[in-house]
């Protein structure tokens, strides 16, 4: 990974964690080679948390997208992935957390490897309808029923 790669992953993880503090008990980042980059601790339980950060905008059909890849890998001249292993296996990683560093947007959803996914992209218009404490408290409840964020401020 180049040094400006590992600057915006940081940067990502960063922000991620300075979200998550703002409700969840704690936050670990775990060493460098983990599947995971955050151990959260809320209400006693641990989640791995992958981050995935991007900071770049892309055109699709006319409108502006980020976009996360969740696997990489070579792709062929026809344009197909070499490598189709998945990147992530069972109980390596309970969350994502997407993270669009020019608008400084964090939102999370829950690690499903049956799905296989190879990457996840948000038009700006639907991420910015996006509430990031809502998607971590459902990301939560799907996990394992987790009912309530205690904010470090008072919600209005």
């Amino acid at each position: 990974m180049s040094e400006y790669s590992s600057r915006i992953s940081l940067a990502g993880e960063y922000l991620a964690a300075s979200f998550l503090l703002r409700y969840c008990d704690s936050v670990i980042p775990t060493p460098n080679g983990h599947k995971s980059d955050l151990i959260l601790d809320h209400e006693n339980y641990l989640y791995r948390v992958q981050v995935k950060t991007t900071n770049s905008i892309y055109t699709r059909r006319n409108s502006d997208y980020y976009r996360w890849e969740l696997r990489t890998s070579k792709r062929t001249a026809n344009n197909i992935r070499q490598n189709k292993m998945v990147r992530y296996g069972n109980g390596q990683v309970d969350m994502f957390c997407f993270v669009a560093l020019p608008i400084s947007k964090v939102f999370f959803d829950v690690y499903d490897g049956t799905k296989n996914l190879t990457e996840v992209s948000k038009s700006i218009n639907t991420l910015n309808k996006i509430d990031s404490k809502d998607s971590l408290l459902k990301a939560l409840l799907k996990i394992n029923k987790m009912p309530k964020l205690n904010s470090l401020t008072i919600d209005k």
